[in-house]
């Protein structure tokens, strides 16, 4: 299997000036540029072509990134912000926007629950309540909007009932702009619901209104 573009530029990058780069680095900002076809070649062309202290910049960005994972709980919001600024710089730095602009991960192994209901959503099982159908996948990047979360609320559960035992978890999730009528919406356990909603809602706490993230099963 051939290596994705922006990895070998990356890599040559790398090389051209005497230096190393992780494969976890190198496979975060190729994952920037997943699902931009002609951004990934531009970021490739312009990695290339940068001066060596432009490469060495773009290469120490790369490295921060894969630093700094979206992982919740203690310190979350400190990595969640480091990752974010060198996203936003390296976007800069190459010279074009990613497709997302911050990583959040879920862990399946903390909240087993949530993680399988995110990872259902996103395949197109689509839940309402104890029922599923297949639909269109839910997407992976979402994008903040905080004002916008009681009335998704509303919508997203509106018609599903209570459940003595369960809470009602909701993908994507109020707090962003795609949640709201559409959402999966499943009864899954509530320390498992609430644990996930608290930790990824203090993890994303110093990002702006507007900033897509990207979510994560892990």
């Amino acid at each position: 299997m051939s290596r994705h573009p922006i990895t070998k530029a990356l890599e040559d990058a790398a090389k051209k000036i005497g230096a190393t780069i992780s494969k976890e680095a190198a496979a975060a900002v190729s994952d920037m540029y997943h699902h931009a076809a002609h951004g990934t070649k531009q970021v490739a062309k312009n990695v290339a072509a940068a001066d060596e202290a432009h490469k060495k910049k773009i290469l120490e960005l790369a490295e921060k990134i894969a630093a700094n994972p979206g992982k919740g709980g203690e310190g979350s919001q400190a990595r969640i912000a480091a990752q974010h600024d060198a996203r936003t710089k390296l976007a800069s730095a190459v010279g074009v926007k990613g497709d997302f602009d911050v990583e959040y991960q879920i862990d399946s192994a903390k909240y087993p629950e949530s993680a399988k209901h995110i990872a259902e959503a996103q395949k197109g099982m689509i839940w309402r309540g104890h029922s599923h159908s297949s639909g269109s996948p839910l997407p992976s990047v979402l994008t903040i909007d905080r004002g916008g979360a009681h009335q998704n609320r509303k919508d997203s559960l509106r018609g599903i009932r209570t459940n003595r035992g369960t809470q009602r978890d909701e993908y994507p999730p109020a707090m962003f702009k795609e949640g709201g009528t559409g959402a999966s919406v499943k009864h899954i356990n509530g320390s498992d619901n609430g644990g996930s909603g608290s930790t990824m809602g203090n993890a994303l706490e110093p990002l702006l209104d507007g900033t897509r993230v990207k979510i994560k099963v892990i």
